[in-house]
């Protein structure tokens, strides 16, 4: 399995379906604790340099239910937006949690600036 974690269509495949997986059955959302375990062991592989700042915001910030649609997201800006956020556009589609994510990174200067 870690082999396909390093091809990026399996393992886009594998994250989309670890979310329905991890979370309980008849719930719509994903427990929080649960969420920031999946996000641990899935990008521990792929790395993702702002996963434990993402994970520290939410039990800071946060502290509910992840949604279908933040864990779809959090891929996607992870895969696209540079972990200095250089290319990161605030006028785009992203959820709230995600805009909100990027004032927490800008407001403790987590990011350096170049």
């Amino acid at each position: 399995m870690r082999s396909e974690l390093k091809d990026e269509q399996k393992f886009r495949e594998i994250y989309n379906f670890a979310f329905g997986w991890a979370k309980e059955k008849g719930q719509k959302s994903l427990a929080l604790d649960t969420a920031i375990g999946m996000w641990q062991l899935l990008f521990a592989e792929k790395q993702w340099p702002l996963v434990d700042h993402w994970c520290q915001f939410l039990q800071a910030r946060h502290n509910k239910a992840i949604s279908r649609d933040t864990w779809s997201q959090l891929l996607e800006f992870a895969r696209t937006v540079d972990p200095v956020l250089s290319n990161y556009d605030a006028e785009g589609a992203w959820p709230y949690l995600i805009d909100e994510f990027v004032d927490y990174l800008n407001e403790n200067d987590i990011i350096q600036k170049r």
